[in-house]
């Protein structure tokens, strides 16, 4: 939450044209995607997604804090799948 009070008080400040309580789910996310994922096993809580559409989005390997173990999971689940052409 505190990034995306960050992000709409610097889309403010830029005089961006913008809804209040913009979400980045809402802006990067893809509905069809984010399905296809929690489908895949990754958890459908906000925190999740998020760092998802991070990860989908990013040029470079992005680092993952993970105290759960969740995102190391739904990863190699992912890596099992492309690794067996699914």
């Amino acid at each position: 939450v505190h990034l995306e009070q960050m992000w709409e008080k610097r889309l403010s400040e830029e005089q961006l044209a913008h809804h209040p309580g913009v979400r980045m789910k809402d802006v990067l996310g893809q509905p069809v995607k984010i399905q296809q994922w929690v489908v895949q096993g990754l958890p459908n809580d906000i925190l999740s997604v998020e760092n998802a559409i991070i990860m989908d989005t990013s040029r470079r390997w992005p680092l993952l804090i993970d105290p759960q173990r969740q995102a190391n999971k739904y990863i190699k689940n992912m890596g099992g799948k492309i690794e067996s052409g699914m």
